[in-house]
């Protein structure tokens, strides 16, 4: 048994390094004596647990350890007959009962895939100190906050010394070994002595911080069952990512191979006139120049600015038009495409990653899949992603969410009857106004989503009067949105946060107290669709939910049943809101690809 001391200020901790199979029995009795609170992590060759299979992904260390002591277990290491290392694993992870881990969900895919230990068994029993800090306070770093990495946290919540010389320390093992810091996991020994320190205080850390920040939660969170409730939508979404969906491999690859010709076609087209390069700015701008454009506008750097926008502008211009296509190109192909075919597993399926809480309002995000940033409407990157054979899609989603959780949080009277008369709420805002149905539709969503009259000005299109109109005749037809947004500015001034309709503390920053309902309203309308996530898994639906977009759920539903399946997910997602219906509309494909949906001109 190696043994390395270490100390978080004046605490003496002590990892042990286990090297043989005989060291596994101070190991057990670690373990039983820890068995009703213990935390614990891996380490492993990349974050692609869904390769396992295929030998591209392995599982080298797992740890154990409380708020002093650790031990890490080379399970990558097999010493002598039997699978002594794996085993222990398996044991402690079922003996404990009470499991902590930082940002578990990863490593529950792990051990799972690489040593058999279902989710199921490990989910019920644990607490991940990544969603108890964002009850504590969901902000990043670059928001003000403490942020959620463990390094973050660290220097954050225990000590920004072990922070940097610990958590920052693989940087400089990847420096040693001449490697980049992405590329350190698979190659850095086993018997790395910063290695097997920053593996063995992973566990330490992740002790400390579940004890500091259950103290944190505030005690609104927890009497509304928030920290129970964050947790198991946190297990459903990891039995959504674990399942995957079945990427379309022959046409992912036939249109990437398309879009690449096309990019190079149109390169060429800019290399004729000027251009080698179309991501050089310089280049660009220059050639613009030489060819009779007058540029105004300068990046933060003094360099010319040439974004998309400014290249649209050159209407007739063939150079603008070849740069804007061939970037457009390069990219959709690099950025979805080939990205997709790299990811999938040995089954053909891609597996997105949900981050439950991604914004500091909670609003959920999806990354491997980024079903959030594919083009809006449009199904030719959608129809990558089938459903199962003899399933058809089925998109399911909330109307005018944000709109109604607005009514329904301020009981503004007319905002109410509109929805429950199906009024068209949008000339209802632009006639109070005086301006046109396109102003008084960005208006309401802007508000929504806490713009005022500039967002309305560039979104709308129109002019700096009509939007500064219909933004006052917006707070002139709901005065219970006025009302709700000086309660929430008020207690944002006073506290620097708000408590949501669920209970969820949102830091409001001191200079933008005007923010405040944009976040109640962001929030209340993620809490909709993540309860939505909860019934549906106790309903029996998630082995059909392939993607959790804001607040749209995509299924692969069996072909016959696709009709009555929509039809009982829809009831199940339909919520009540203070009196008002948060209704849900069910949109059938015609067949499997994602993208069908979008050829589809009926709901049902």
């Amino acid at each position: 048994m190696k043994v390395i001391e270490y100390k978080i200020k004046n605490d003496p901790i002590r990892i042990n390094v286990v090297e043989d199979p005989s060291d596994l029995a101070q190991f057990k009795k670690f373990i039983e004596a820890n068995q009703e609170l213990c935390a614990w992590d891996t380490e492993t060759t990349g974050l692609d647990w869904w390769n396992s299979k295929v030998g591209t992904f392995r599982i080298r260390l797992a740890q154990f350890g409380n708020a002093s002591e650790s031990f890490v277990i080379p399970v990558e290491k097999e010493v002598g007959p039997g699978d002594n290392f794996r085993t222990a694993v398996r044991w402690a992870l079922r003996t404990v009962k009470r499991l902590i881990a930082h940002n578990g969900t990863y490593d529950m895919h792990v051990v799972e895939e690489t040593l058999g230990v279902r989710m199921e068994e490990l989910a019920p029993k644990s607490w991940d100190t990544v969603l108890l800090g964002k009850l504590v306070d969901s902000r990043a770093v670059k928001e003000g906050g403490p942020g959620h990495k463990l390094e973050e946290a660290t220097k954050y919540y225990i000590d920004p010394v072990v922070a940097d010389e610990v958590k920052g320390s693989m940087t400089a093992i990847a420096k040693e070994l001449g490697v980049k810091k992405s590329a350190v996991w698979p190659v850095v020994p086993l018997t790395h002595h910063g290695f097997n320190l920053y593996a063995g205080m992973d566990p330490v850390l992740a002790f400390r911080l579940y004890r500091t920040l259950r103290r944190l939660v505030p005690a609104r969170s927890k009497r509304r069952g928030l920290m129970s409730w964050e947790h198991r939508l946190a297990h459903v979404c990891a039995k959504i990512e674990r399942q995957g969906y079945l990427l379309d491999v022959d046409y992912t690859r036939r249109e990437a191979d398309k879009l690449i010709a096309e990019a190079e076609h149109w390169c060429h087209v800019a290399a004729e006139l000027g251009v080698e390069s179309v991501n050089s700015t310089d280049q660009v701008a220059e050639a613009l120049i030489e060819r009779g454009h007058k540029l105004t506008q300068k990046t933060p750097t003094g360099k010319w600015k040439v974004d998309d926008a400014i290249l649209s502008s050159f209407s007739s211009e063939p150079l603008a038009q070849a740069v804007i296509k061939a970037k457009k190109c390069g990219k959709w192909a690099k950025t979805w495409f080939l990205r997709f075919l790299e990811q999938r597993d040995g089954s053909n399926r891609c597996h997105a990653s949900i981050n439950t809480a991604g914004a500091r309002t909670f609003r959920m995000s999806c990354t491997g899949i980024p079903a959030q940033t594919l083009p809006a409407g449009e199904a030719f990157v959608r129809n990558c992603f089938l459903a199962e054979p003899d399933h058809v899609t089925v998109s399911i989603d909330y109307g005018n969410m944000e709109l109604r959780v607005m009514a329904a949080l301020s009981g503004d009277q007319t905002l109410l009857e509109a929805f429950r008369n199906d009024a068209d709420l949008h000339q209802m805002t632009a006639d109070a106004a005086g301006v046109s149905r396109k102003a008084g539709k960005t208006t309401n969503f802007c508000v929504a989503f806490g713009g005022g009259w500039q967002a309305v000005h560039e979104q709308a299109g129109v002019s700096v009067e009509e939007a500064k109109k219909a933004v006052k005749g917006f707070w002139r037809a709901y005065p219970g949105v006025r009302v709700l947004a000086d309660r929430l500015q008020d207690e944002a001034r006073k506290k620097g946060y708000i408590y949501t309709a669920t209970g969820h503390r949102l830091m409001v920053d001191r200079g933008r107290p005007y923010a405040a309902l944009n976040y109640a309203i962001q929030s209340a309308a993620r809490d909709i669709t993540a309860r939505a996530v909860i019934e549906l898994d106790r309903a029996g639906f998630t082995p059909w939910v392939r993607l959790i977009i804001h607040d749209e759920i995509v299924f692969s539903f069996p072909k016959e049943q696709a009709a009555e399946l929509a039809k009982q997910a829809a009831e199940i997602m339909q919520f009540t809101m203070n009196g008002l219906l948060i209704p849900t509309d069910a949109d059938i494909a015609d067949g499997r690809p994602w993208g069908a949906i979008y050829d589809k001109e009926t709901k049902h």
